[in-house]
């Protein structure tokens, strides 16, 4: 069985972009994640038989805090993906890249990538 988890718009600074001035200061990026995650076929209370969120958001609030710079949109949603499918009951993701502060004329830019989890194509 599978049910889906989300990480709806986790707004944190990152310092992204290949601008020069995206490379001064952190800007604010919106991210969400969509993960179709492998659930007990009998309910259970066992915290260890579910997908948890909050090591998703804990590694993204590290990162923010690392200072690190990031290039690319796509790299940094490859980097959540690489993140993501070290669970392998998370069967596939889709991750959302927003940078809202680019064009004030809209809401955001940035990516959507989908992806299949390969360790969990191979049980």
């Amino acid at each position: 069985m599978s049910t889906f988890l989300r990480i709806d718009r986790l707004r944190l600074p990152l310092s992204i972009g290949v601008l020069a001035a995206e490379r001064e200061a952190p800007q604010t990026v919106v991210i969400s994640i969509d993960m179709q995650v492998s659930i007990p076929d009998r309910p259970s209370e066992a915290a260890q038989d579910y997908v948890s969120y909050a090591p998703v958001v804990e590694h993204l609030i590290a990162l923010s805090d690392s200072g690190r710079h990031i290039d690319l949109v796509e790299e940094l949603a490859d980097e959540i993906f690489d993140f993501l499918f070290r669970d392998n009951r998370i069967l596939d993701a889709t991750v959302e890249v927003m940078k809202p502060e680019i064009f004030a004329l809209a809401e955001g830019v940035g990516i959507r990538m989908t992806r299949q989890n390969p360790a969990a194509l191979a049980n």
